[in-house]
């Protein structure tokens, strides 16, 4: 019985470990540009937006939101682009099948009618990194900080 249970419990354990990705909190991000930083910073790196609508800042080949109760720190940025790239080189344009090379399993697939969207967290679950997929080849990412 003993030798069951460890064996059991052994299993659970390697299928947990498969079954999520980690992903580094310095891995969330577009270009320079990450979630939680500082609109100063943010400045500093990209110069002022071209306008602003609300707590959104729109550039030429990203969006970032600003949080709404901290409007000194950015919440989240998306980008349709394939300008901008993750620090370890997934970008718009790409097929999906570089999703599981470079993130490994989604932490959370969400099927819908246009497309699929993947979700992967961060080791300590404060941002997460968001993919939306169509016809296999990557249309969105966006990176944001987890509520």
């Amino acid at each position: 019985m003993k030798r069951f249970t460890a064996l059991v419990l052994g299993a659970i354990f390697v299928l947990s470990s498969v079954c999520f990705a980690t992903v580094s909190p310095d891995k969330i991000a577009l270009g320079k540009i990450y979630p939680g930083m500082k609109t100063s910073d943010l400045i500093s790196i990209c110069g002022q937006p071209n306008y602003k609508k609300g707590d959104d800042w729109i550039y030429s080949n990203f969006k970032v939101e600003v949080d709404e109760d901290r409007p000194n720190i950015v919440e989240s940025i998306e980008t349709k682009s394939g300008a901008l790239s993750t620090p370890n080189g997934v970008a718009v344009g790409q097929s999906a099948d570089v999703l599981n090379r470079t993130f490994g399993a989604a932490d959370r697939v969400d099927v819908e009618r246009d497309g699929t969207e993947y979700e992967y967290y961060s080791s300590d679950y404060s941002k997460k990194i968001e993919f939306e997929v169509v016809n296999g080849v990557i249309t969105k990412i966006k990176c944001k900080v987890r509520d």
